[in-house]
């Protein structure tokens, strides 16, 4: 045999494991949390989610604090729903019925029930690799419900959800979760010592597919008839738009500089885009520079695996390779009359895919750097696209996981 195919052929094997893995972690999170580290999960403060309510009257909001300490990053999910707190908490609480509107459960299994805790056997079916885990649901008071795991190969986790009211029946939900991968199965340990990004990002992808998944049923439980999963994965917005600044930007730059995420939503609740900001004392123009040169991009975002300039430095040949995207094609440059850099793909799976970046100087606050991206399915890989066909908010949670990872290493080692 030779010896340089069979490695080849080994690194393939290992590669579709390790997505395989990755895939199963995504849609099992959801429905599993810790008790060990359950303490540790603060609901934000109330001056924070005010502050980030505006940013999800489009769709949803995100906070991710410490995106690259692993199991110490913090994600939080806000997401405002039309329904009143019980049938939010119903829907929560009702274990057993949650396969009914989370399409990556197969089951759900009393196993106890004392009080207001309960045990379940979760029965995960992702893509081609199906697991299950032991958990625990407390419902702490009215307004929180905790999760826990009690065995499970993902590792160790916590989630808890807190319901605020948002009005006359309305809530908002904002669900917070915390995971520690490098706890279990080895492919999961790997991946999370590879990008210290990582963690996080999977995070904020469960956190928003959970959030999507409950909003939904307790819109349906209330009385507004709404099916499971929106009829499209995900719907284009005409134009790519960056959230206004506001009171929010706080958020990014003092005190504890949050990475923010704003996602916008369409009428049937397909994801139509998604915006991070965060915030860099490095000096603007290198910014600029780094974001403009697209010849580069493969210096500095992980994932992209090859760039050949197409004769000028405005158009590009660029490929995407990782577990979850698959995707190569010509990406173009442009500027609108804002001064926004808008990146398109004109061929191949690239072709139709959309990223716009916007650079905001503050007096003496630094500069604010925005990443805006739409979802689309021709990026997923292919083992994301069959788990997709169970779960798809998936294709949503990916370009989330995508987009914090490139923000991240866009302004990593920006000089001053």
């Amino acid at each position: 045999m030779n010896v340089r195919a069979g490695g080849v052929r080994l690194r393939v094997m290992t590669l579709r494991l390790l997505a395989l893995a990755l895939l199963a972690s995504l849609l099992a999170l959801p429905a599993a949390a810790a008790a060990q580290v359950g303490s540790r999960l603060e609901c934000p403060p109330a001056a924070e989610i005010q502050l980030l309510r505006p940013l999800a009257s489009g769709g949803a909001a995100a906070l991710v604090y410490y995106p690259d300490a692993g199991p110490g990053a913090r994600i939080s999910v806000v997401y405002p729903v039309a329904a009143p707190l019980a049938a939010v908490r119903r829907a929560l609480l009702e274990a057993e019925r949650w396969p009914e509107f989370m399409p990556a459960l197969r089951g759900v299994t009393t196993l106890s029930r004392r009080g207001r805790r309960a045990a379940y056997r979760i029965e995960v079916a992702a893509s081609l690799l199906d697991v299950s885990a032991v958990t625990s649901l407390t419902e702490v008071n009215e307004r929180r419900v905790d999760f826990a795991v009690q065995e499970s190969d993902f590792g160790v986790a916590a989630a808890r959800w807190d319901l605020l009211d948002d009005g006359p029946n309305r809530t908002l939900i904002v669900t917070t979760n915390w995971s520690d991968p490098s706890q279990g199965h080895w492919l999961l340990r790997q991946t999370a010592r590879s990008n210290l990004t990582a963690t996080a990002g999977m995070n904020v992808a469960v956190d928003l597919i959970l959030a999507l998944s409950v909003g939904r049923r307790a819109l349906d439980l209330s009385g507004t008839r709404t099916p499971p999963r929106p009829a499209r994965v995900a719907v284009a917005s005409p134009a790519l738009e960056a959230p206004a600044m506001g009171p929010w930007v706080s958020l990014v730059n003092d005190p504890k500089r949050y990475y923010v995420f704003a996602f916008r939503l369409a009428d049937d609740g397909a994801v139509s885009q998604m915006t991070v900001v965060h915030h860099t004392w490095g000096r603007a123009d290198a910014l600029a520079a780094r974001v403009e040169g697209l010849a580069r991009y493969g210096d500095h975002l992980p994932g992209v695996r090859a760039t050949a300039v197409e004769g000028t430095d405005d158009r590009v040949t660029l490929a995407v390779s990782t577990p979850l995207d698959s995707a190569s094609g010509t990406l173009v440059r442009r500027r609108d009359a804002s001064g926004a850099v808008l990146l398109e793909g004109t061929s191949g799976t690239l072709l139709g895919a959309r990223w716009r970046w916007d650079i905001t100087r503050t007096e003496g606050r630094g500069t604010l750097l925005a990443l805006t991206g739409d979802v689309r399915e021709s990026m997923a890989s292919t083992l994301v696209r069959a788990a997709g066909g169970r779960e798809p908010y998936l294709y949503a949670g990916v370009a989330a996981i995508r987009e914090l990872m490139w923000m991240r290493y866009m302004l990593a080692g920006i000089p001053f």
